[in-house]
């Protein structure tokens, strides 16, 4: 089941402190969204990259973006570069939100009754989550408590320091404005000196290519399966969170359709840490063994998945193309329903 972890009463004592402080500014009354910093990670040493959200109102919130992948995933969502249907699933940051108090749990609410604090109003109440690709946002381990505290402390400090105009934080291109820990100071409150460091590049490791199970292959292809047809295949999360870990999950459908007659084979669902294009050839091979024929196109949504399930593609004999998926399209939304129906969503 589902564990909150456990943090001090002391390291929660500082972080509400500083979300109050850094409150007090109202900075999205003062920034734009597209103005971010720098923050170096006590536990880590990695730096952060802090951004005011709420310049609509909407939503009031520190994000702090782990590293420079967290950065780069914050990039592409502010592009509409990951599916709107994705998104709840791909950040990897910190969030410090103030939010309306019937959007608390009760160990927020406990925590705060602890420290003896009182809030009232729309969007008044701390709440703390961490999040990262593939997982339910989720409470605060102590080590990301007492980061998201420091990224606070220094939002503060970078807000008023524009507010005063002392700082013009875009006036160097292509640098960030960043807050790097002293040498030598371990003991909390951890004290910062400001520098300007690179804005970061991320550079993604190369995806493991495509493991083909060669002994299912030639026990497939022994009598060759009829051809013909085009098959749709997609892997995607569900928008339910699974609470049988510590930390709560989403998982992915795995769909394999055949656009003319709409008819979704054999793909199941797999947790975040299975690779989609893996998922994907095991379910495209599923599919031809039920039905014994096999696709003679196979569409994908981008070049990337593509890429990936060429060798499954080669050795189907199939052709791989990439395209609107409105079979799938279709049956998500069918899905999706009937999540709903059963108070799933």
């Amino acid at each position: 089941m589902a564990k909150i972890p456990a943090v001090s009463l002391d390291v929660w004592k500082d972080l509400y402190a500083e979300a109050m402080r850094y409150e007090s500014i109202k900075p999205w009354n003062i920034l734009c969204e597209e103005s971010f910093f720098g923050v170096q990670d006590p536990a880590s040493g990695e730096l952060g990259y802090g951004c005011v959200l709420g310049e609509m109102g909407t939503f009031l919130a520190l994000a702090v973006y782990r590293g420079a992948e967290g950065f780069n995933i914050y990039q592409r969502l502010k592009n509409d570069e990951i599916p709107e249907d994705e998104s709840f699933a791909a950040q990897n940051c910190l969030m410090a939100q103030f939010a309306d108090r019937e959007e608390l749990e009760k160990a927020d609410r406990d925590n705060i009754k602890k420290l003896g604090l009182r809030f009232r109003g729309v969007q008044a109440w701390p709440l703390f989550r961490s999040q990262l690709p593939g997982y339910f946002p989720w409470h605060l381990e102590e080590k990301e408590a007492v980061f998201l505290t420091c990224a606070l402390r220094c939002a503060s400090d970078w807000v008023e320091r524009i507010s005063s105009g002392s700082l013009n934080p875009d006036e160097r291109p292509g640098k960030t404005f960043t807050y790097l820990l002293k040498a030598g100071d371990e003991k909390p409150p951890r004290e910062f000196e400001v520098c300007w460091t690179d804005t970061p590049v991320y550079k993604p490791a190369p995806p493991q290519p495509l493991a083909l199970d060669e002994r299912r292959l030639a026990k497939l292809m022994s009598k060759p399966p009829k051809r013909g047809g085009l098959w749709e295949a997609d892997v995607y999360y569900l928008p339910a969170p699974i609470m049988d870990r510590d930390r709560p999950y989403f998982i992915r459908m795995v769909m394999v359709v055949d656009r003319a007659s709409c008819f979704v084979l054999p793909g199941g669902v797999v947790p975040p840490e299975r690779l989609a294009h893996e998922a994907l050839a095991d379910a495209l091979l599923g599919g031809v063994e039920q039905l014994g024929c096999a696709p003679g196109e196979i569409c994908v949504r981008d070049e990337e998945l593509s890429a990936l399930l060429e060798p499954i593609a080669k050795a189907l004999g199939a052709r791989l193309t990439v395209g609107d998926l409105p079979s799938i399209r279709r049956t998500k939304k069918e899905i999706d329903k009937m999540l709903m129906s059963r108070g799933r969503m």
